[in-house]
């Protein structure tokens, strides 16, 4: 399974850990990580060189768990990266199809008032494995209807 990363919004790159290369950073002009995962799911290379612009979140990616009760810290750290100059912040977990691809998903919703079903024909268009825990979707749609 080897999809491309998608953008939930300009500056917002949804992907795999294992997509993080050198070669990677420069073709979508990282700046920034967010590891949605544990710490082994991102090259330990960008960890160690750049530890000011990486966060791990430590999610779970189950049906049993709430996905938002990361969301609060998630939502700083991007915040923060965002206005940490005009790179791109990429969001992954293991896989980038359920921990990265919610939380962002549901920060572009509610940052910029966007409709969850729009955000997320638009990132599947990109990434068609994306947002496969049906919990989950059901906790983001909550959420989003409540911005």
């Amino acid at each position: 399974m080897n999809y491309p990363p998608a953008f939930a919004y300009p500056r917002i790159l949804i992907g795999a850990g294992a997509q993080l290369t050198p070669n990677f950073i420069k073709t979508y002009r990282i700046t920034h990580v967010i590891n949605c995962a544990y710490n082994e799911a991102s090259p330990a290379w960008f960890r160690s060189s750049f530890p000011s612009r990486y966060a791990c979140i430590d999610a779970l990616d189950s049906e049993k768990v709430n996905i938002l009760k990361w969301y609060p810290e998630f939502e700083k750290t991007l915040h923060t990266f965002l206005n940490d100059g005009d790179g791109v912040v990429f969001v992954h977990c293991q896989m980038g199809m359920n921990r990265s691809a919610y939380l962002a998903i549901a920060y572009v919703c509610k940052r910029f008032h966007l409709d969850l079903d729009m955000v997320v024909k638009n990132v599947r268009a990109q990434r068609p494995c994306v947002c496969q825990n049906k919990a989950f979707m059901e906790q983001v749609s909550v959420f989003t209807r409540q911005c």
